[in-house]
């Protein structure tokens, strides 16, 4: 009887240490996990803060740079130098925060503008970082922006540099919108004229229509859509978000003005369009095999 207790017992022992060896394992490798993913979210954070300060200080210390050529340079070519210039800016920014995870994008459609001039290309507006996804997959991007905007040091010397326009610019709005046009830049321009509230289109503003109409040049549409509302209307500016933001960038129809078709029912049909496209919420899902 002791015999058998004793094997019984000794027989125990090896699945007993052998289970407390496993039960160690899974509790190393969840250790393992945890500080991967402390680290991540540390690093990552550093990474949110640091893309701020990033985007300030270079802005500001390339405007005020940007401020020599502005007086010294006119023309055409100094205003594509400062499209260019721009696009780079934001191009390395971009990759920046794409690089520490911060964000994933899906923009490849946009490859085909890149190479594109002479549009009006309209989009809708989610968020402070539509402008910035936008101008990065467009190398000749005038934007048409508040004049609070253009007199802000971290963008009023690149963008005066530029040729971007801003919207208190009057009766010459058309004109100057027309003259970038002729040279091959592409109009970049929001026509809700702020950004989205409550993931509802805003009615839109007529004055890319006016041009449209006036200069005849066709209208590229553009749907921004994204998983999160950073940075859209109501959230606190250095509130930190879930990471990976994320973000896609679909072309949409390029529409014409007819011939006598005036401003307003023009303006009307390009809304309608966005409205219709928006309201099937299915067309601009995020896939996870488009995200890259």
């Amino acid at each position: 009887m002791n015999d058998g207790a004793n094997f019984n017992l000794e027989k125990s022992i090896p699945e007993t240490q052998a289970g407390g060896a496993g039960l160690q394992v899974i509790n190393l490798e969840r250790m393992a996990t945890q500080t991967k993913n402390w680290c991540k979210n540390i690093l990552q954070t550093a990474a949110f803060y640091g893309a701020y300060f990033m985007f300030a200080a270079v802005g500001s210390l390339v405007s005020v740079i940007c401020m020599v050529p502005v007086v010294l340079f006119r023309g055409t070519r100094a205003r594509r130098f400062g499209q260019k210039l721009i696009h780079q800016l934001f191009r390395f920014f971009v990759g920046y925060v794409r690089a520490f995870g911060l964000v994933e994008l899906d923009a490849g459609e946009l490859s085909g503008l890149r190479e594109s001039g002479g549009l009006i290309v309209a989009a809708n507006h989610p968020c402070l970082l539509d402008v910035v996804l936008m101008v990065s997959q467009m190398p000749q991007a005038v934007c048409l922006m508040k004049g609070s905007l253009a007199r802000n040091i971290v963008l009023s010397g690149t963008a005066r540099l530029a040729g971007y326009i801003h919207n208190k610019s009057g009766l010459g709005l058309v004109k100057k919108c027309e003259e970038r046009l002729q040279e091959g830049a592409s109009l970049l321009v929001f026509p809700e004229g702020t950004r989205t509230v409550g993931g509802k289109l805003l009615p839109f503003k007529m004055g890319f229509a006016l041009v449209a109409v006036l200069t005849q040049s066709p209208v590229q549409t553009v749907f921004i859509t994204a998983d999160t509302n950073f940075l859209g209307k109501g959230w606190p500016l250095f509130k930190r978000p879930a990471f990976p933001l994320r973000y896609s960038l679909q072309l949409g129809q390029r529409l014409q003005p007819e011939p006598g078709e005036d401003a307003k029912t023009f303006g009307g049909r390009v809304e309608n369009y966005f409205r219709e496209r928006l309201s099937h919420p299915g067309e601009n899902n995020l896939s996870a095999n488009q995200i890259k």
